[in-house]
């Protein structure tokens, strides 16, 4: 993990942190912010008994990316992972685009006419041309946050967002990001 963002976007180690075990964030939030003690054993307390999933990696994640990358790169951050969870890529800007094709996700690079199965095995997303005609025909696929159910499908214009990416998704969080020569 990086502090310099052309080694490590905002989006990368923002997930760093809110993937840090249960056993190790309380701790962390006090060696990596400057949160008051007081302050942090009342989170603790609270995701203790709130029976919820506790609050407290994404409070690590929010104060640890916002001193290193600051409220720019904090809400970059914020706004590609609320993007990828719920599909919906219109907040994205090119910035964050960028941010996914240096280490958000997986990435590879195609040749405009390329087709919908060639890049899922490209992408590693599948094994082979026929699981991912399976895959595409049983609407486990998205293009851009959009259900593709067609195994003949070849990408159109239309699909390279800011004239570049295609995100592409199998099942809920396996991702590649297409990158248009």
């Amino acid at each position: 993990m990086w502090l310099d963002p052309k080694k490590t976007s905002p989006y990368k180690f923002y997930q760093f942190w809110i993937n840090t075990a249960d056993a190790d964030v309380y701790r962390f939030l006090k060696f990596f912010t400057f949160m008051d003690i007081a302050e942090i054993n009342a989170l603790e307390e609270e995701d203790k008994n709130s029976g919820k999933a506790p609050r407290a990696q994404y409070v690590l994640a929010e104060q640890v990316t916002r001193l290193v990358h600051g409220e720019e790169g904090l809400e970059a951050a914020k706004r590609i992972t609320e993007s990828l969870f719920n599909g919906n890529l219109s907040d994205l800007s090119e910035a964050d685009f960028e941010q996914l094709a240096q280490d958000g996700v997986p990435m590879i690079e195609m040749e405009k006419g390329a087709d919908l199965l060639q890049a899922l095995v490209d992408s590693e997303l599948q094994p082979s041309r026929g699981q991912a005609r399976k895959t595409v025909a049983s609407n486990a696929v998205t293009i851009n946050g959009e259900k593709q159910a067609d195994p003949e499908y070849v990408f159109a214009d239309s699909d390279r967002l800011f004239g570049r990416y295609t995100l592409l998704r199998r099942g809920k969080k396996n991702y590649c990001l297409v990158c248009w020569k």
